[in-house]
């Protein structure tokens, strides 16, 4: 039984927020450590096709920590973007439980598709997110004006573009021969910095809008309205007396 005026209950996202938030933090240590190795690379030459370990061994480990970091980094980013879309999902379906009767450009299903589709993926996904964050507040508080997003949506836009681009040129050179293996290095040095940002800038968005969802759950209290107690029975004043001093005392 719901007897909360609002006919769609608020299910909370903080547990998923959490998660994703902790995903990003390791992925940017994760980087951070990486970065840190290939500057190392850069002084050290990494080993050679034509070397072996007891020639360069510095080279090598340098090499081994820079593979197990990726493989690392691989497994940390495919996680925060499954846990970032179940979060986003569940935000983007709590907006009908805040104002049922506002439509929303954005679907919780096109808030998450929109980050696979190309070209697409370069504006839908930003306005979703934003969407996101100003319809997270009671009815009445939209009432009186949309908010605008704060400063560090556009921020974290910029900086995972930025991120997404640079990674994709530093994937491409990598696997180019005709490439100087130290450019392709300062290139990828590049592209762990800009996702770096990205992730610190992620974080605080995830943040900003976990606590505007719960703030706002807790004014209007959805799903947490406790139920009406049972109606006790009605005594049966029908019923027979049984008490013998009843009958003495009317005789």
């Amino acid at each position: 039984m719901n007897p909360s005026p609002y006919p769609v209950p608020f299910t909370s996202a903080h547990v998923r927020a959490r998660i994703v938030k902790i995903l990003l933090i390791a992925g940017a240590v994760l980087t951070c450590i990486s970065l840190f190795a290939e500057v190392l690379s850069l002084g050290f030459p990494l080993l050679g096709e034509d070397q072996d370990v007891g020639d360069n061994p510095v080279g090598a480990a340098l090499m081994l920590l820079i593979f197990l970091l990726a493989m690392l980094e691989l497994l940390i980013y495919v996680s925060t973007v499954i846990f970032f879309c179940v979060w986003l999902y569940r935000a983007a379906d709590n907006l009908v439980a805040f104002n049922p009767w506002s439509r929303t450009d954005y679907s919780p299903g096109w808030s998450v598709g929109s980050f696979f589709v190309p070209f697409v993926n370069l504006v839908v996904p930003y306005r979703a997110v934003k969407e996101v964050w100003q319809k997270s507040a009671t009815a009445d508080d939209l009432l009186l004006s949309t908010p605008g997003a704060p400063a560090i949506f556009p921020i974290w836009w910029l900086f995972w573009l930025l991120a997404s681009f640079a990674g994709n040129i530093s994937m491409r050179v990598s696997f180019n021969e005709n490439v100087p293996e130290r450019t392709a290095t300062i290139i990828s040095i590049g592209a762990s910095a800009l996702f770096i940002v990205a992730s610190v800038c992620a974080y605080l968005v995830v943040d900003a809008i976990d606590k505007k969802q719960e703030e706002a759950a807790r004014k209007v209290k959805l799903g947490k309205f406790a139920e009406p107690p049972l109606p006790q029975p009605m005594p049966n004043v029908l019923a027979p007396v049984t008490d013998p001093n009843y009958s003495q005392q009317t005789s």
